[in-house]
């Protein structure tokens, strides 16, 4: 630059000495072309020739400074993209200092600017350096701000991570206005809720969650999972029953098909005391789908109609005479219809199919009030044994001579009659 001005003042200074000798000697000039001539005074010949030539320097020193300014500028992108590429692997290595000097040193040479902030910004987040990383985005928000998502969402996400719940959740408040269908974001919002356990607002997200197909990985599941039970608790816990079932008819259809959500379920109507609806609720759902959390449930509610119960039981039990899961529900309710013979039976080919703790305690009461304590003890021992080992014995219990309390026979048949 300082050389182009020197020269244009030789220039200048030339052009003025030029000017004082033509108008000490004037004088007139003709060109002629063919037949065509032109006459002029050699004065303004020459000033026409110097301004000429210095519009000539004039237009070849700008081209060449455009020239220049252009393969600079090509420099430079290369020399970003050579430090974006370089940052991304170092911060892939796990060097977050490198990355992020790297990173944000060319960034305003980059033909992408905002991938080098955001990228800087999980370098400084790896770093605990929270203050830089917010800084880092804010300058992403700044080279573009048609990338307001992308970088709220790696803002989100990188709070989170850093357990910045309250931080998170107003910035993915902001993306939902922004963008309210994003899987991303709804995901992102589910996690965030979850772990502030705002199971209400949760229970409200559900439905979006379901219907853009977000429940089916085991981490989205477990939040479901987590919602229900918290909501279902709730009430439960305060034996608010109708608030119970106005949430279950909320619920989209495909929560409410769904096994652990119908035992979640009947298991909330259970401890707010509506027996009669978890009943109803357990059956029918047993007899479309077996389920062994269920038929526990099953087995401990107290029954308006105990024959009608066993008379389903048995009907399960005829299918699957084998499952100890059965077998333990056919004694648990002839232990509440006091047909103690038949729940002993049952409890026996139970333990027998399938160790069970609370079984094992169970049955150990049970013989105690039948006036069994050598078999008592003889099953308290094996229950024990059980918690402490996990592994099952085989429970043989000693004939007893007494007659039981109950005349009802102890051999495994349909209960009929109730």
């Amino acid at each position: 630059m300082i050389r182009f001005f020197a020269v244009l003042l030789v220039v200048l200074l030339s052009l003025l000495w030029l000017v004082q000798v033509v108008l000490a000697h004037p004088g007139m000039t003709t060109i002629t072309w063919g037949s065509w001539s032109l006459e002029m005074k050699t004065a303004t010949l020459i000033m026409l020739v110097a301004i000429a030539c210095v519009a000539f320097y004039l237009a070849v020193s700008t081209l060449r400074s455009l020239g220049s300014l252009r393969k600079n500028a090509y420099r430079s992108r290369a020399k970003a993209q050579r430090a974006l590429n370089q940052g991304l692997v170092q911060l892939t290595e796990g060097h977050w200092d490198k990355a992020e000097k790297l990173l944000t040193d060319n960034a305003t040479h980059s033909e992408t600017p905002v991938l080098n902030y955001v990228a800087a910004a999980r370098a400084a987040h790896m770093q605990e350096a929270y203050e830089r990383r917010d800084q880092w985005l804010k300058q992403a928000i700044e080279s573009d701000n048609q990338a307001d998502i992308a970088v709220g969402v790696s803002q989100a996400d990188m709070q989170l991570a850093s357990g910045q719940l309250e931080q998170a959740s107003a910035t993915l408040t902001r993306l939902r206005e922004l963008a309210p269908k994003h899987p991303y974001i709804l995901k992102l919002m589910a996690r965030t809720l979850y772990r502030q356990e705002s199971w209400e607002a949760l229970l409200e997200l559900l439905p979006d969650l379901i219907r853009y197909q977000l429940l089916k990985n085991e981490d989205m599941t477990k939040v479901q999972g987590a919602t229900l039970q918290a909501m279902f608790q709730k009430y439960a816990k305060a034996k608010q029953t109708d608030k119970l079932q106005a949430i279950w008819k909320k619920l989209p259809s495909v929560v409410r098909d769904n096994p652990q959500a119908i035992v979640l379920y009947a298991h909330a109507l259970h401890k707010a005391g509506d027996d009669v609806n978890a009943a109803a609720l357990a059956s029918s759902q047993l007899t479309k789908q077996w389920n062994d959390e269920l038929a526990d449930l099953y087995g401990n509610i107290r029954h308006h109609s105990l024959g009608s119960a066993i008379q389903q039981a048995e009907k399960w039990y005829a299918n699957q005479p084998n499952n100890p899961v059965v077998q333990l529900l056919l004694a648990r309710l002839y232990n509440q219809q006091k047909l103690w013979g038949m729940a002993k039976s049952y409890y026996e080919a139970s333990l027998n199919q399938g160790p069970n703790a609370r079984a094992y305690l169970e049955l150990a009461e049970l013989l105690e009030t039948m006036k069994e304590p050598e078999n008592a003890q003889r099953c308290y021992r094996l229950g024990l044994r059980y918690c402490i080992r996990g592994e099952g014995e085989r429970l043989v219990l000693v004939p007893t001579q007494r007659q039981p309390l109950n005349p009802q026979t102890p051999v495994l048949t349909p209960y009929n009659g109730l």
